[in-house]
């Protein structure tokens, strides 16, 4: 199963490709099909992941200071 499609059916599987994503997100979403997975990671995440990688590209730690 392509990994896009796994991001829009499955949401344990969405959930298990954010995590690994966690940290890449920058640098992915500058790739050309890489930033594909991103996209989608940010249309089907749920809320709570959305927010995850928003404050990773916007350089925020979980601690929410600037990197």
């Amino acid at each position: 199963m392509y990994i896009k499609s796994m991001l829009t059916c499955k949401p344990l599987g969405r959930t298990a490709i954010i995590r690994q994503l966690a940290g890449r997100i920058v640098r992915m979403s500058q790739q050309k099909f890489a930033s594909n997975v991103v996209k989608k990671c940010l249309s089907f995440g749920a809320a709570e992941e959305r927010q995850l990688l928003v404050n990773e590209m916007l350089g925020y730690t979980k601690e929410n200071e600037p990197l």
